[in-house]
């Protein structure tokens, strides 16, 4: 969820759209039904424009692979975290909340814009609609308003596993707002512990990585129309530094050799497990 001027909150970003194609392309669970037009147009506008700097690049994930490495490594720690309760943070039009709602049993609460979340609701079919059985639920609220944690700890009271996801998000906002995110997450499951996954991107890593950030950096602009993403952190202690300020007592990066199907091309963003 990404503050955005009134007149452009109406619409569904282009990201939420991007991203949903890809999904799609992937063979993911239920991702056919998020998939747009919209998204086609954009994949295959943005291989026309800048996917070959990846190509030409040897050892540079093209965008599809990063999102594939983002996605799947957060479903795999997902899997590991074995969740009661899960909330995802600017859910878009991703297919994981009907996913573990409908194929795993589990309450799934999806934070979104008011707009997304009606454009949301109208793409899942009656019939998959029945095999939710209420465990999907969709709330509308400011990840960055000041009252954000406390709403947060609402939804997962009485929660023992809980696990907060921000897929996509933190990348768009300051290093303030995202340890403001963070520290919302954490202190909402300080009482029972849990899970908080995100993905960040850090500057270090060689060559073929900085290609890859200034080839992903390029995509999020041109994906979103010109907002791009917020600065890189500066290195892997720069990104322990920022989960130790939002009251984590540890976090650690998730091992793409664990997951199974990831691309193995290195990326200047991996997924973060961080827990109390």
């Amino acid at each position: 969820m990404v503050r955005m001027p009134l007149h452009r909150d109406e619409k569904i970003g282009p990201t939420a759209h991007y991203t949903a194609w890809v999904w799609r392309r992937l063979g993911l669970p239920h991702a056919e039904h998020f998939a747009t037009a919209e998204g086609a147009a954009l994949f295959y506008g943005f291989r026309l424009a800048g996917e070959w700097i990846a190509a030409v690049a040897p050892g540079v994930p093209s965008m599809p692979q990063y999102l594939a490495q983002r996605h799947l490594a957060i479903e795999h720690a997902l899997a590991q975290a074995a969740p009661d309760c899960v909330v995802e943070l600017g859910a878009g039009l991703s297919r994981r909340g009907v996913t573990w709602a409908a194929d795993h049993g589990v309450r799934y609460v999806e934070v979104d814009l008011p707009h997304m979340i009606a454009a949301k609701q109208a793409r899942i079919p009656a019939s998959l609609r029945a095999s939710l059985g209420g465990r999907l639920s969709h709330v509308s609220h400011d990840v960055l308003a000041d009252d954000f944690g406390d709403r947060l700890e609402a939804i997962l009271a009485g929660a023992r596993r809980p696990v907060v996801i921000a897929e996509g998000l933190l990348g768009y906002f300051s290093r303030d707002e995202r340890v403001k995110v963070a520290r919302a997450a954490q202190q909402a499951m300080a009482k029972t512990g849990g899970s908080f996954l995100c993905d960040l991107r850090a500057a270090e890593g060689g060559q073929a990585v900085r290609v890859g950030a200034t080839v992903l950096r390029a995509g999020i602009k041109l994906v979103t129309r010109g907002r791009g993403a917020r600065e890189d952190f500066r290195d892997e202690l720069d990104v322990r530094s920022f989960f130790a300020e939002s009251g984590f007592a540890d976090a650690a990066p998730i091992d793409l050799r664990d997951v199974p199907g990831a691309p193995r091309a290195p990326s200047p963003a991996r997924v973060w497990r961080a827990q109390s």
